[in-house]
């Protein structure tokens, strides 16, 4: 994994908990709770499944064979 291959993982990971995180509290303290929730749980899911999908999902995990 190259240095800007690990950057851009480094602010995927960032933006993905911490955008959604931001919206949530500004939604909240405007008095919308539940779409405050709403909008963090959806936005945290979506960065963890591109997560997976870029960066997880293409490791060769298997062991040797014998």
């Amino acid at each position: 994994m190259g240095r800007s291959e690990k950057f851009r993982f480094g602010a995927a990971l960032a933006l993905g908990v911490m955008l959604p995180g931001l919206l949530k509290y500004f939604l909240t303290t405007a008095g919308y709770e539940q779409l405050g929730t709403a909008v963090w749980v959806s936005g945290y899911a979506t960065a963890i499944l591109v997560i997976w999908y870029v960066w997880i999902r293409p490791l060769d995990l298997q062991g040797a064979t014998t």
